[in-house]
């Protein structure tokens, strides 16, 4: 892997990092920034209307670190716009993404500008994760491919790239790109990494970057159907407007994916999803639907 030439400055690395009522999590999450061993860097902190403490603790941070750059939304606007936002204040060669809950580990980004020294192709790379809990506790691990076949293939099956794990060579891209969707959250992650793809390639890192809070009060799992319903809309027009070919492969996985779903009680998505992608045990999926069953058992003798 290409090391760093003392004769050059190492390439500026602008992390865009969204917060909403965070309080809770944002300084380890912050913490876990400013810590990293790539020094070079900058850190683009966007309060996108929060109601608890999290402003105050981002303009704390930044009086103690002028590489930390605060912009406040005045009302909440979601993650697409406030995106947006923060990426056209960016100086940086490289955009990482990262979440206000989440925690990089401390080579996160050295690890990936490394990687895109060495792979100027590259217009995206991530890495594997660790879950944890509200409490930091490591529930279990999220493995990704690392081929650009493979997490190309992987984009109409699932989302191959953690979002707040990747790191993106922005001089591959037009001046003039559309990064984020406004109308097409949660998947506008899912539709930004199919367009990424003209491009250049896909990569996962082998070794983990992030430590990834998953949780059933998260925005994401929210609304299950939703999410998967716009998913699937994402994909379509992926087809349609953006050329991509899914393999035979990844249509009939899924096609079995809206047969699941369709058939699931809405409270099982969740815990199916966290088993299929290695992060939950099947132990934990059998014993919710034991559960689900005893409900509806005891809601037929003894309805409510």
């Amino acid at each position: 892997m290409r090391s760093f030439s003392k004769s050059s400055p190492p390439p500026l690395v602008s992390i865009i990092l969204p917060v909403y009522n965070v309080d809770r999590y944002l300084a380890s999450s912050l913490d876990s920034l400013i810590n990293q061993s790539y020094s070079h860097l900058e850190i683009i902190a966007i309060n996108d209307g929060s109601t608890d403490s999290s402003l105050s603790i981002l303009n704390s941070y930044a009086n103690a670190d002028k590489r930390i750059h605060v912009l406040s939304n005045k009302e909440n606007l979601k993650i697409s716009h406030t995106l947006n936002l923060g990426i056209s204040k960016a100086k940086g060669k490289f955009i990482a993404r990262m979440d206000a809950d989440d925690i990089a580990l401390p080579n996160r980004i050295k690890k990936q500008v490394q990687y895109h020294l060495s792979h100027p192709d590259t217009v995206i790379v991530g890495g594997q994760c660790q879950t944890i809990d509200t409490n930091s506790s490591i529930t279990g691990h999220k493995r990704f491919p690392i081929t650009h076949e493979a997490i190309k293939d992987g984009l109409f099956t699932g989302n191959p790239i953690q979002h707040p794990s990747a790191m993106i060579n922005r001089l591959l891209l037009p001046k003039n790109f559309n990064w984020y969707d406004p109308t097409l959250p949660p998947a506008e992650d899912l539709d930004l990494f199919f367009r990424l793809g003209k491009y250049g390639k896909y990569a996962n890192l082998k070794s983990c970057v992030l430590k990834y809070r998953q949780y059933l009060g998260s925005e994401t799992f929210k609304n299950p159907l939703l999410t998967f319903s716009l998913t699937q809309k994402v994909r379509q027009i992926a087809v349609k407007k953006y050329s991509y070919k899914p393999s035979l492969k990844a249509r009939i996985i899924n096609f079995m994916q809206i047969i699941l779903v369709s058939i699931l009680p809405e409270s099982l998505i969740y815990p199916v999803y966290l088993t299929l992608r290695g992060s939950s045990s099947p132990a934990k999926i059998v014993g919710s639907i034991f559960h689900q069953v005893k409900h509806s058992f005891k809601l037929s003798f003894f309805p409510e």
